[in-house]
């Protein structure tokens, strides 16, 4: 390489300019060197001297915003510019310095037009963008004459150096009309009113933090934007509120409405419409960029073979044609360079693994836009239901549940792997054809292998999908009875049926993990045939090349056939893996229905006169409730006068916000004491003539709070989730480009070290083989760690659960200890008891003395807040005893084993509690009744009747929470359950609050003659159901206020049980 800028290969001068100076090419490469000097020479003083000054006018709170058209193409063609220039520099650097000096100078120069066009961009000074503009045109002058030389010598398409300036030329052309259609749209240059700008809304709020859909080409490619939280998420934790909020178009109802639009679109009357083509059409253009952006990735990555394959050749350059007395190198020469090919492996490299992310992300992101719709959607519809659909078991709050926890993320887990299952294919057929190219037809040998085996990894597949299925089946299962037992643990833990439920998940549970061990058996196959298969298709290619050739492959062939094999256990490796989730889509995508035929009320009219109460009264199961539901549009109903059905929507808007703005009350001041309940029935009136704003809060606001809180909510999680992954990609595109040095570093010292003779060339394709998966090592073992220490999270949750401080089981007496009877009188001696909730809060009782003789009927009163139900939850040991005791014929509580003291009692709560399963099971879930007693239960509890009528008897379906009674039935349900136990004590903790008093008149007579001889102590709901007890405790503050006989009490006019008599009648 001469030092003289115009050197060249014929040794005559070279400067001379006889036949014109653009016939000497050392000038003409000098021409070329002016448009760089000049854009250097006048951007940098603009760079370097300050140009703050020149801000914009225009106040927003991020540098990210894209003010120029054409923003994402300029730095394509810049790339793609700075790309050719390397190519241009590698061509010529072995020549003479005017052959690469200009290729260096236009390097220099295309990366400071970026950064100044970035500059400017981000200041909003568009005026600047004129000095690009005059760059772009000499430019495309200077090298528009260079291509006309070239022409004008012969020098065509076949040498790389007019290749090289053809796309020179091309590139400069383009980025000069990118820059013309900025002036024409901006009009900041040549005319008199430029266009005024607007900032993005989101870029308004400075509570937008993602700024990922704003901010320049090169910092979405490598995440830059995210440096400041990474680097300050490795000082301190990131905390919620760090993280802000969603941009606009990525809200979870912004993506609801477009997923609603598209699925409305599809409303047909010959066909229903299609979750699946909904999807298409609400989020099909990003799953598209994603594919074409997977396309590119696969398609670079077979550049790794094919450069191994070239390195190892090692085929040395040589000189050919001359003009302008330089040396002109073909296309071919430059990829038989091996400096050259381990660069080209290194940016091959580069691109596809930032490609490989940006597919990544894309699908994240627009899995978790539709994730956040089908919620909204879901929600939506939830609020819809009638109450017949929850009641009939139509859809249980364990499948909503699973819906929303498991469902949506399989779907969302689908479209994160959905541009595989297009790109797998090309993958494939792309590695065969390679194979093929290089081992001929041996390599159809090893694709036949994978195509002998795909079926067999199908077949995993299918079993996958099966057991997956029968998974989340037992899941749904498991999730609902878990939901039971922790809505109603207090019944559960008050009756100590705790092991009985606990059996019940447990059994459930092992029939999952029955389900999920053969699904680890399973995925464990399709791991293991995913590596055989392609070591089995490489053994079966290199035997058949053998016996073809009689010889081996070469090195390059062998070890470039390797990258290849590797490159595709990939694709096999997701096969199945892809195949599984779209079997889970499948699954999981579900529909709601409304409810069934079956009739609640019939003929019913009825007119309710507007400002004026109306109370509606009938016997348990009548259809009081049912009639308000089908009122307020809760269960579907038909107009049989005019034989139409209404829908659903029609009839809220009809119900809640007609103009008469009628108050359905459904008793709520049923569970409060007579004193407390009431001062509100002086405002009942008033209320009904209330405008219509009052209502409109309590019909329509409300359900629009709980829409938008869950919108918020599910926000809040689509932001956290939306930061993770672009702070994986942060780390993959890191992880991956510092893969890519290493296998440049590899490449270089391969070459290197031949040039001295150390390695063999077997040795060099060996070790850049195995260079090539050190990006994938490196990512997966990263990224893996990173994941153990998020998901470590969740071991510290669940030992923070097991650490929690549980009651204690054990007692200080022994099971044997306590008498089989016990307890056989029912005596009750509450001796100086003090109880709290936590060792942390006031007393609820304090120093309560009491003494209930055997067989006694206590009634116990007093307002909201005074101690009655702590008192009863005392019995149980439910609470905190911290000082007196509770003795039970003659054996203090606090020294029994829970299990056995809960046992031996009965009590009746005030809220009803059932459970999905059977009657049966409802009744005696330990099953040690016989039929009879059962029956017996059911007659005292007026219920003998409608069980009988019911399909299946005591056998007939209770679903979930016991939806297809009434609130009443559910009562008496529950004094059965009491009435089966037949203890010798029980309580009544307001058990008759849900039914009309008739019936609740015939239940204290039943009591009293069922439990004749046994201690019944009735927690009054309505004082005047324990005028005929034994005895009356009056309750105030957590002490007793006053203790004697009904009768004695009512004596005292001035007493408060008086005034809870006279209040109460």
């Amino acid at each position: 390489m001469a030092l003289s800028f115009c050197g060249n290969d014929d040794h005559f001068n070279s400067y001379n300019v006889t036949n014109g100076v653009l016939n000497n090419g050392c000038f003409v490469d000098a021409l070329n060197l002016v448009p760089h000097v000049f854009l250097l020479f006048i951007t940098f003083p603009i760079l370097f001297i300050g140009w703050g000054s020149q801000s914009s006018k225009v106040q927003i709170h991020h540098n990210t915003w894209l003010h120029f058209p054409g923003h994402n193409l300029r730095w394509i063609l810049t790339f793609s510019l700075l790309f050719v220039h390397v190519c241009e520099f590698a061509e010529g650097i072995t020549n003479h310095l005017h052959l690469f000096m200009p290729a260096f100078m236009g390097f220099i120069a295309a990366t400071t037009s970026v950064v100044y066009y970035h500059n400017i961009e981000t200041s909003n000074f568009p005026k600047l963008l004129l000095v690009l503009f005059i760059y772009w045109v000499l430019a495309f002058v200077t090298k528009s004459i260079k291509l006309w030389k070239f022409a004008a010598y012969s020098v065509g398409p076949q040498h790389l150096r007019f290749c090289i300036t053809a796309l020179l030329v091309m590139l400069y052309g383009l980025l000069m009309a990118v820059e013309i259609n900025v002036i024409r749209v901006r009009k900041y240059v040549f005319f008199a009113n430029p266009q005024k700008v607007k900032p993005p809304e989101d870029l308004q709020d400075l509570g937008v933090r993602f700024l990922q859909p704003f901010v320049n080409l090169l910092s979405k490619a490598t995440y830059w934007w995210m440096n400041p939280l990474i680097m300050g998420a490795h000082k301190r934790p990131i905390e919620l509120k760090k993280i802000g909020k969603l941009p606009i178009a990525m809200r979870a109802l912004t993506n609801y409405l477009r997923l609603k639009d598209a699925y409305e679109d599809q409303r047909d009357p010959d066909r229903s419409p299609s979750i699946w083509r909904s999807m298409y059409r609400a989020f099909g253009r990003p799953i598209l960029l994603s594919s074409t952006f997977r396309y590119l990735a696969d398609l670079l990555g077979f550049a790794g073979p094919l450069c191994i394959s070239g390195i190892v050749k090692y085929l040395d350059p040589q000189n050919s044609e001359r003009y302008f007395g330089v040396y002109f190198m073909s296309s071919t020469e430059l990829l038989q360079n091996t400096s050259v090919l381990a660069v080209l492996l290194f940016l091959a490299l580069v691109l596809q693994r930032t490609f490989l992310q940006a597919s990544y992300y894309v699908t994240i992101e627009t899995g978790i836009n539709l994730r956040g719709a089908l919620l909204a959607m879901i929600y939506n519809k939830m609020l819809r239901l009638s109450t017949s659909n929850m009641s009939m078991g139509e859809m249980t709050l364990g499948q909503i549940n699973n819906l929303v926890a498991i469902e949506t993320n399989q779907l969302m887990w689908f479209l994160f792997l959905c541009p595989n299952l297009w790109a797998m294919p090309v993958q494939i057929v792309m590695g065969v054809i390679l194979l093929y190219y290089l081992l001929g037809p041996s390599a159809l040998v090893g694709a036949s292998v994978i195509v002998l085996l795909a079926p067999v990894q199908y077949l995993i597949a299918t079993k996958l999908a099966d057991t997956q299925k029968s998974s989340l089946e037992h899941s749904t299962d498991r999730l609902k009875k878990t939901s039971e037992i922790l809505k109603g643990i207090k019944l559960l833990k008050l009756y100590a049926w705790e092991n009985i439920f606990c059996d019940s998940v447990e059994e459930t549970r092992g029939k999952e993990l029955t389900s999920l061990k053969t699904f680890a058996f399973f995925t464990s196959m399709s791991i293991f045939m995913n590596a055989a298969i392609p070591i089995a298709a490489v053994l079966a290619t290199f035997v058949m090349h053998h016996f073809l050739n009689e010889k081996g492959p070469t090195p390059s062939e062998a070890f470039a056939a390797l990258a290849l094999f590797h490159i595709l256990v990939t694709p096999l490796f997701l096969l199945s893996t892809v195949v599984r989730f779209a079997v889970k889509a499948l699954v999981s995508n579900g529909f709601f229905t409304w409810g069934s035929n079956l009739s609640t009320l019939s003929n019913i009219n009825i007119r309710i006169p507007s400002g004026q109460l109306t109370m509606i009264v009938g016997q348990v199961g009548c259809g009081k409730s049912s009639l308000l539901l089908a009122m307020l549009g809760e269960i579907r109903y038909s107009n049989t006068s005019e034989s139409e059905e209404l829908s659903l929507v029609p009839l809220r808007i009809q119900t809640r916000c007609e103009r008469s703005w009628k108050i359905l009350r459904f008793d709520p001041f049923s569970f409060f004491s007579p004193h407390v309940a009431v001062k509100a029935n002086q405002y009942l009136h008033w209320m009904c003539c209330v405008s219509h704003v009052c209502c409109n809060v309590c019909f329509c606001r409300h359900e629009a709070r709980f829409k938008q809180r869950m919108l918020e909510l599910t926000d809040t999680n689509n932001t956290a989730y939306l930061f993770l992954s672009a702070a994986n990609r942060w780390l993959e595109v890191r992880t991956d480009y510092l893969g890519a040095v290493i296998v440049l570093t590899a490449a270089g010292a391969s070459i290197w070290s031949l040039e001295y003779g150390l390695p063999s060339g077997g040795l060099v394709g060996l070790g850049l083989t195995y260079a090539l998966t050190v990006t994938n090592y490196l990512n997966w073992v990263v990224r893996n760690l990173a994941d153990l220490e998020v998901q470590m999270a969740a071991v510290k949750k669940v030992n923070s659960f097991l650490t929690t401080e549980s009651e204690n089981y054990e007692g200080s007496m022994d099971t044997s200890q306590v008498p089989e009877n016990w307890p056989q009188n029912g005596e009750i001696k509450i001796q100086d008891l003090c109880v709290r909730y936590d060792p942390m809060l006031k007393p609820v009782l304090k120093h309560v003395n009491a003494y209930i003789e055997p067989g006694q009927k206590v009634g116990i009163c007093g307002r909201t807040g005074s101690g009655k139900s702590s008192l009863s939850l005392a019995f149980f040991n439910m609470v905190d005893i911290f000082e007196g005791k509770i003795v039970i014929d003659g054996i203090d509580i606090c020294k029994l084993p829970l299990q056995t003291l809960r046992s031996r009692l009965s009590i009746i709560l005030q809220d009803p509690v059932l459970f999905s399963g059977s009657i049966r099971f409802n009744l005696d879930p330990e099953r040690t009744c016989t039929d009879d007693r059962l029956w017996e239960a059911l007659e005292i509890a007026q219920l003998k009747n409608m069980v009988k009528a019911l399909p299946g008897g005591l056998d007939a379906v209770v679903t979930e929470g016991g939806e297809n009674f009434s609130v009443g039935q559910r009562q008496l349900f529950c004094l059965a359950r009491a009435f089966v136990r037949k203890s010798s004590i029980l309580i009544m903790d307001e058990a008759t609050a849900s039914i009309d008093m008739a019936t609740e008149n015939i239940l204290q007579k039943v009591v009293m003659t069922a439990f004749a001889d046994r201690t019944v102590v009735t927690i009054a709901h309505r004082v005047h159901t324990i005028l005929t007890a034994d005895l009356v405790i009056v309750m105030k503050r957590g002490n007793i206020l006053e203790y004697d006989k009904p009768e004695t009490l009512l004596e005292q006019e001035d007493g408060m049980f008086a005034s809870f008599v006279k209040a109460d009648m």
